[in-house]
């Protein structure tokens, strides 16, 4: 669920255009952060005062005026802006502009326009497209393709998406974030999802999770899915499966096929293996077939014939007239010793010369390939041999067998049909009596003995590691042992039973279908155990030795525990503890309880324990315990005590602020005023009267509406009177580097620099008179900017700017 909603978050936040974020361009902006002074900034400045300043050299134009008004006309852009209410900079290589008017911003990037009224409407254009977003109501996007609109922006209740592209335009439409439909011009009506009731694709999948149910089309895959029904095909594997479980199952690939009607017919071939069983009696009309066939340039007549879809099947196959066969292409002749197979060697479409009988649908077969032999009797291995070899076999009568023996010192094989078959080897030995009347199975592995009666129906079988028996297709029963535990198994047509019995534990499952009652009990030898109970999805119980809990379709939920009580401790006994039986909760929607909570979801949310309790109603949070409380209204209103303390505030300190310690007040604030105590520093602020803050390594002072201030700290020294006008200094103490300003520069300024040791000193922002000196014995000295005498650095001096 965790999952499903942070996704569907970042899904929201992703609507939101990019116009939103506000353009830099910093190889235009880093133009302006150059700085010079002294020597340099007499060389590029053809005027400098405290009023404004003209800088005037190759490629390079600025004015500032006042602190407030800047214009730069620099190799890159042209940047004007009056602070703090108008701002422009503009490339000159590229169409490239950003404007700002107080909260109106507009930026132009080669054919895209974004504009906004910050923070509230974002909106903008560029060649084939166009968005507006008013925050937090509503979006909007769209280009030549596509169009999005939504409100509000988070959290989002409606959102619709329009594809225009091509002939095939598709809508897109989500509500409450949970339900979505599509349309489609071309598809019509053909997705919608309602988390987590219902999936729809039209062309693709139908899942109703609730009912079992689910459905996928793709142009290589298609899937069917309801209860015990499943069917599939893979074009793409040439895979086609289909089950209704647990009586029919249809499945074919390439190289393997597979037929089931549970117990009654059963058909599987692969590259090994091949087995028939059909004990439906399932007939149709007689038939009679005569084909012509070619194999390496030989021509044949294949000729079948059938009686009740082979109560009675006869093939065979009779050459007609030689063709040329490369000598290079004469396979050797191999002679095999007489064995027992699972899947036929050899077959009629490998063969120059082929008859074969078959009887019973299969369950007693003979082929005769050329010099080859086959002959089984179901469920017996094939016995295949070649006449070529001298093994002693006996076949009465030659053409068509009853008598079948064969015998050697590892190898055992008779057929009576239909009276009696026998197959013994090393390892095992298979008996048949009237066909699949009664079958008996000896295996030296485990000491496996097994009987059947009417085979495959009635089955009965031990060993040394498993047993089991079943009566198709009514009952299944099976046991079977391994060094960690031992299982049990029982299954009918509608129950499925589970036993696992390990060394300190057992455990035990059942199911009943289709109204799926399941039934799961869990146990160990240290007396833990646990139990659950489901009607699927009616009802539900799960218990435990000190829990149980119940719920009833969904809505209702309650659980039980049992509880310690120390109080009535037996001395005698360890566990002899008296346990009471308490409520854990009790859930009946929308109301819900504990034994130490109620909520009415979602409005109101209550919990209490023995020092106090909490609650949440309609927007108001109170948490009251012995040791004090905790209330918040929408942080309108907030108070909070402790044993250490107690505040009252709003809007988290800046409406008002009251905090207090035992023994006195840290903080009495309302808006700006008041006293503020904290741990490493103190306030005092009733600004415009006084204001002072002392810490450990710092202090300031402000008296009067900025008549006086102080800052004081181990790195810095600050001294302004009359808000800086009336006097400005400032000095770093790690360099000793300052400035100060009387009347901010007009009656006198002096200010350093670090590099090339630069000193200015001067009256009326320099025109009244202006000194500088630096390092590297650069001297500057002028009266009212009309009359300068400047020594340069090396050593050349200038009266008016003319060589003396």
């Amino acid at each position: 669920m965790k999952f499903i909603y942070k996704n569907i978050l970042v899904f929201t936040i992703s609507l939101i255009p990019y116009g939103i974020i506000a353009k830099t361009w910093p190889d235009l902006e880093s133009e302006k952060e150059v700085k010079v002074y002294g020597s340099e900034r007499s060389a590029k400045f053809t005027a400098s005062n405290i009023f404004y300043d003209i800088e005037n050299w190759t490629d390079h134009y600025s004015v500032k005026a006042l602190g407030f008004y800047r214009y730069y006309d620099y190799p890159k852009a042209k940047t004007k802006s009056v602070f703090p209410f108008y701002y422009d900079i503009q490339s000159k290589s590229d169409n490239r502009q950003y404007k700002r008017i107080v909260n109106v911003n507009l930026t132009k990037e080669k054919d895209s326009v974004d504009q906004s009224f910050y923070p509230f409407i974002f909106w903008g254009k560029d060649t084939n497209s166009s968005y507006l977003t008013t925050i937090p109501f509503f979006f909007s996007n769209s280009n030549d393709t596509n169009s999005k609109i939504g409100f509000p922006v988070i959290p989002l209740l409606y959102y619709h998406n329009r594809n225009t592209s091509g002939e095939n335009k598709n809508y897109y439409t989500r509500l409450l974030t949970l339900m979505h439909l599509e349309v489609n011009e071309r598809k019509g009506f053909h997705e919608f999802s309602f988390f987590p009731l219902v999936y729809y694709s039209k062309e693709n999948y139908l899942f109703l999770p609730l009912l079992l149910y689910y459905q996928n089309q793709h142009s290589n895959n298609n899937e069917y899915w309801l209860g015990p029904i499943y069917n599939s095909n893979d074009k793409a594997k040439e895979e086609r499966l289909f089950v209704a479980f647990p009586f029919l199952a249809y499945y074919r690939s390439p190289g393997k096929e597979f037929d089931l009607i549970f117990p009654l017919y059963l058909n599987y071939s692969d590259s090994e293996e091949d087995y028939h069983i059909n004990l439906l009696w399932y007939t149709k009309t007689n038939s009679a077939n005569v084909n012509l066939a070619t194999n390496d340039g030989n021509i044949y007549v294949d000729f079948d014939f059938g009686i009740l879809y082979n109560l009675v099947g006869y093939s065979q196959r009779t050459k007609v007239l030689n063709g040329i066969v490369d000598p290079k292409k004469l396979k050797s002749i191999e002679i095999d010793n007489p064995k027992l197979v699972k899947k036929r060697e050899f077959n009629r479409e490998n063969s120059n010369s082929f008859i074969g009988y078959n009887f019973l649908f299969g369950i007693f077969s003979y082929e005769r390939a050329d010099s080859k032999r086959h002959i089984r009797l179901l469920p017996l291995a094939w016995f295949t041999w070649d006449e070529a070899s001298e093994d002693n076999v006996v076949l009465l009568p030659p053409f068509f067998p009853i008598w079948f023996s064969y015998q050697s010192d590892d190898l055992e094989y008779k057929i009576l049909f239909p009276l009696y078959g026998k197959q013994k080897d090393k390892n095992s030995e298979f008996r048949s009596y009237l066909l699949n009347v009664y079958l008996t199975e000896d295996l030296n592995e485990n000491n496996r003995k097994e009987r059947s009666y009417l085979w495959p129906l009635v089955n009965v079988y031990e060993s040394d590691v498993d047993s089991g028996h079943r009566v198709l297709p009514f009952y299944v029963h099976r046991k079977f042992k391994k060094a960690e535990y031992s299982d049990s198994h029982t299954f009918t047509l509608f129950s499925a039973f589970k036993k696992r019995t390990g060394v300190s534990s057992v455990s035990t499952e059942f199911l009943f279908w289709p109204i799926w009652i399941s039934y799961d009990d869990q146990m160990s030898s240290q007396s833990v155990w646990e139990k659950t109970f489901w009607i699927t999805p009616f009802f539900y119980r799960n218990m435990m030795p000190d829990r149980t809990r119940t719920n009833f379709l969904w809505f209702v939920d309650w659980e039980w525990y049992k509880e310690a009580d120390y109080t009535k401790y037996s001395k005698t006994k360890l566990e002899s503890y008296s346990k009471e039986k308490k409520l854990s909760h009790l859930l009946i929607f929308p109301f819900y309880k504990t034994s130490n909570s109620f909520s009415l979801i979602p409005l109101s949310f209550n919990y209490w324990h023995s020092d106090g309790f909490s609650t949440f109603t309609l927007f108001n949070y109170l948490k009251w315990e012995k040791t004090g409380h905790y209330y918040n209204f929408l942080y309108l209103v907030e108070s909070e005590n402790t044993e250490s303390e107690y505040r009252f505030r709003s809007l988290g300190d800046l409406l008002w602020s009251f905090k207090r310690e035992p023994s006195r007040i840290n903080r009495m604030t309302l808006l700006w005023l008041g006293y503020d105590d904290r741990p490493y520093k103190t306030i005092y602020n009733f600004f415009p009267i006084v204001r002072t803050a002392d810490a450990e390594k710092e202090k300031s002072r402000l008296y009067g509406p900025f008549l006086y201030y102080l800052f004081d700290s181990e790195e810095e020294n600050t001294e302004l009177m009359i808000a800086g006008l009336g006097y400005y200094h400032n000095k770093t103490k790690s360099d000793n580097q300052y400035s100060t300003y009387i009347l901010l520069g007009a009656l006198y300024q002096e200010k350093t620099e670090i590099e090339r040791g630069y000193v200015k000193r001067g009256s009326l922002w320099g025109w009244l008179w202006e000194y500088q000196t630096e390092d590297n014995g650069y001297e500057k000295f002028s009266i009212l900017k009309l009359f300068s005498y400047t020594k340069e650095t090396d050593g050349t001096k200038k009266i008016m700017g003319m060589s003396i």
